[in-house]
């Protein structure tokens, strides 16, 4: 892990390697850590794929710590964090039902054309990978999913920006993701799932987690699993 300073109140800790399910355990790890021991003096941790934000109050750690220099004394005190040793939370394995048709999938068709797949080829590919939730964001409980098949791999965006209903399954370059809200997008819309990911009602709000494994399959008009 590399560790620099981000600006005068927060640090980022760096992986070097490629996005893995063991390089995205590792960040959280070192985030449930830090979590578990309170430490008064830090404000915020945000986890992406390869990077982690830890934002700081640095004038408390100052007085408390009588130290010059907040960002070297984190720095150190990270780098002596033995991570193969912290206990993390277990992860989830979330089976997902798609719809795979032009009406819940609009991209479908261009793409299928694109990648010169037929529909039923296309579906095979897509859920026989095990992807794994590499990152969390751009909207409440979104999860971004990574393992896709490099044969379905597309470097563009839809031609035109339209409204994607939440649970719709999308592809961006590389990745994959589930809609969690309505949104206005550029995205892929290859699918859609019945199954609600995101209840602002619900303390877990988010039904699947960083870290967590999904697992796509597919489902016919119609049928009540879920």
């Amino acid at each position: 892990m590399k560790v620099y300073s981000q600006g005068d109140q927060a640090i980022v800790v760096s992986k070097k390697e490629p996005v893995t399910p063991e390089s995205v355990h590792q960040l959280i790890a070192l985030r449930q850590y830090l979590l578990k021991q309170n430490y008064p003096y830090i404000i915020e941790i945000i986890p992406t794929e390869t990077d982690m934000l830890i934002s700081y109050d640095a004038r408390m750690m100052m007085k408390y710590f009588d130290i010059a220099s907040p960002y070297l004394y984190f720095k150190d005190m990270i780098e002596h964090i033995h991570l193969d040793d912290v206990q993390v939370e277990a992860h989830k394995v979330v089976d997902v039902p798609v719809y795979y048709d032009e009406q819940h999938g609009p991209h479908l068709p261009m793409l299928l054309k694109e990648l010169n797949l037929d529909l039923d080829t296309f579906v095979q590919l897509h859920t026989q990978s095990d992807y794994f939730v590499s990152m969390m964001g751009y909207a409440p409980g979104f999860p971004y999913l990574t393992g896709m098949d490099t044969r379905l791999v597309v470097n563009h965006t839809a031609p035109e920006k339209r409204n994607i209903p939440a649970g719709s399954i999308i592809i961006e370059n590389n990745k994959c993701g589930i809609t969690t809200t309505d949104l206005y997008e550029d995205w892929l819309v290859i699918g859609y799932t019945p199954l609600k990911l995101f209840n602002p009602n619900q303390k877990d709000f988010a039904l699947i987690g960083l870290g967590d494994s999904v697992r796509f399959y597919p489902i016919e008009e119609g049928s009540t699993t879920v």
